[in-house]
């Protein structure tokens, strides 16, 4: 075979190699797309039935689709030798952000709650993965977790095994029906290793510790689970009763469906604190190609962050991404979040919908270079015109799945809580931004935000074209009264205002709430505060691309902002 190429697909690097197949980095010409294509070795091959059944395999799994399960382009024969060919997740895999540390119960039960409905959806079909292990969930771009490998375990049924039977799986996260060899599995053994995956999320290792895999295997079958709290004492006692049911050793014990599973979780959330020390550290997001097998779409590395000089730059820190939903806080300072509310999900359908469509991505970007204090400037108070436009989206807030990301580290973060959506910066010259995931032309973007305490020194607003972490359009306030206009172009800050800085007596100062509205309508690019237009510009560099919430600090102290009623309407030329 074709160092080069496998099909159409051109090789550029190995990115993992497991027992069953190798996985590599490839280009598809066809759709101009990164892929990932998993070139199954030989010797299963060599098995007289495992044709037949990869093909079935492909077909069954094409067919599902999900927002959480990691799809499958195409599949093929060259030279003797089967392959796949997969979504790239360049965020690797679970995996990874396992061995950094131990991660925060908000975030696990996060990466829980988006991947139990694909588990529901696929077991609602008879599927069973059989293999579910912090290896088989990826990590996208932005850090939505996915399944891969459904139908590929399927595969391996009659040609790999731990004993010499028909048993199949990774011993650290085998049920116990799975270690008898029992011939009737249902989706509660995928329940069951959810729950493993959890408590090693929780703790960095797995429930079971023994000398050899089959050991550990047996100690799935006989043992108790050991109370988390042993390793993790600032959880809520609850924890411990939650994985006492998942992982049940009488499947006919344990939740029914991961859904279930997921809300139990949720609903410690909503009551508990969670403590944020340096014992249990919240770990960002790091990409990698070589640890893991990695699929999904061409989204390139995961948004940088930068630190944020206010004249150069050029100077990066390490990247951040999606961890966990901000931890508590009863001030300015790192203990400013309070308890994290979450309202209870109304029905699993709508949260897929939601999902689906509007799904959030986040990242960091370089703050906008320059942006000093310039000429007092006082709007001309012209109404805006009243809205009668297509609504497109519409996000109050309320609902912690409606697909805005929930993110804490160091840096900063975003997150739910009871009185709308925060985003937060801890670092001086530090900036956040989330967005949503449609792609719009002509638009006006609506939002409600406001500081959360007087005193704070940042800048706060909207993003309007967004193409990439390097090219967009940005519309800010400061609580001085303060605002700008301007665009990053190829990661380069361009303000349109020959002054960089204007100001406006219509801003709402301090702690107190500015609706802000973005038209971008052809070339013209407007700015209004509480219903006045204060600004107006037009460049024609950016044409349509996503919409999203900003906040900036500029201060030692921590900079917040609460965003509520999100809107998005159409916008005439």
């Amino acid at each position: 075979m074709s160092k080069e190429s496998i099909g159409r697909y051109k090789i550029q690097s190995e990115i993992g190699r497991g027992g069953m197949a190798a996985v590599y980095l490839a280009y598809d010409p066809n759709f101009r797309r990164n892929v990932a294509v998993k070139l199954v070795y030989g010797n299963l091959q060599e098995n007289p039935t495992f044709r037949d059944r990869f093909e079935r395999e492909a077909h069954l799994i094409a067919k599902i689709e999900h927002p959480a399960i990691v799809p499958v382009y195409d599949y093929g024969e060259q030279d003797d030798q089967l392959y796949l060919v997969m979504r790239y997740m360049p965020g690797g895999a679970l995996t990874n952000k396992i061995k950094e540390g131990v991660l925060t119960l908000s975030y696990a039960t996060q990466i829980i709650s988006q991947i139990a409905p694909a588990l529901d959806a696929v077991h609602s079909q008879g599927i069973v993965h059989r293999d579910l292990k912090p290896g088989n969930i990826l990590l996208d771009g932005f850090g939505n977790p996915a399944i891969s490998d459904f139908g590929i375990a399927h595969l391996t049924i009659t040609t790999t095994d731990l004993t010499g039977s028909s048993i199949i799986g990774t011993p650290s996260y085998m049920s116990p029906e799975q270690v008898r060899g029992d011939t009737d599995l249902d989706g509660r053994s995928d329940i069951y290793a959810l729950g493993v995956i959890l408590f090693e999320m929780l703790t960095g290792r797995g429930p079971f510790q023994a000398k050899t895999p089959m050991s550990v295997a047996m100690k799935h079958l006989t043992d108790s689970v050991p109370s988390i709290l042993s390793f993790r004492p600032d959880l809520p006692i609850e924890v411990d009763s939650i994985l006492d049911k998942v992982m049940a050793k009488d499947r006919e014990m344990r939740y029914t469906s991961a859904s279930e599973f997921a809300r139990d979780l949720r609903a410690i959330s909503t009551t508990s604190t969670f403590r944020d020390n340096s014992e249990h550290p919240s770990i960002p997001i790091k990409v990698s190609r070589n640890e893991e097998l990695a699929t999904e779409i061409d989204m390139g590395d995961a948004l940088p962050s930068f630190h944020i000089p206010q004249v150069d730059v050029s100077k990066s820190t390490p990247q951040t991404g999606p961890v966990t939903s901000p931890a508590s806080k009863t001030n300015i300072k790192r203990s400013r979040w309070s308890v994290l509310q979450i309202a209870a999900i109304a029905g699993l359908l709508l949260v897929l919908f939601i999902f689906c469509s509007s799904i959030g991505v986040f990242g960091t970007w370089a703050g906008l270079a320059g942006l000093l204090p310039g000429q007092n400037q006082t709007a001309t108070p012209t109404l805006a015109a009243a809205t009668q436009a297509t609504v497109l989206y519409a996000d109050d807030f309320s609902d912690p799945l409606s697909g805005w990301p929930t993110v804490q580290n160091t840096q900063g973060g975003y997150g739910y809580l009871q009185d709308g959506y925060h985003i937060y910066v801890n670092e001086v010259q530090g900036v956040f931004w989330a967005k949503t995931n449609r792609q719009d032309g002509n638009v006006s973007i609506h939002v409600d935000a406001r500081p959360v305490a007087e005193g704070m020194n940042g800048y706060y607003g909207l993003l309007c074209r967004l193409q990439d972490d390097q090219n967009f359009y940005y519309f800010v306030i400061r609580s001085n009264g303060d605002y700008n206009i301007g665009k990053y172009k190829n990661a380069e800050f361009q303000p349109l205002f020959s002054e960089v800085w204007r100001q406006s007596n219509i801003i709402n100062l301090g702690s107190q709430t500015n609706r802000l509205q973005a038209n971008c309508a052809g070339n013209r690019l407007s700015f209004y505060v509480n219903n006045i237009l204060l600004g107006e510009v037009t460049d024609a560099d950016f044409t349509s691309g996503f919409s999203g919430l900003i906040a900036a600090n500029l201060d030692t102290q921590p900079f917040e902002v609460v965003f509520n009623n999100f809107l998005i309407t159409e916008a005439g030329q």
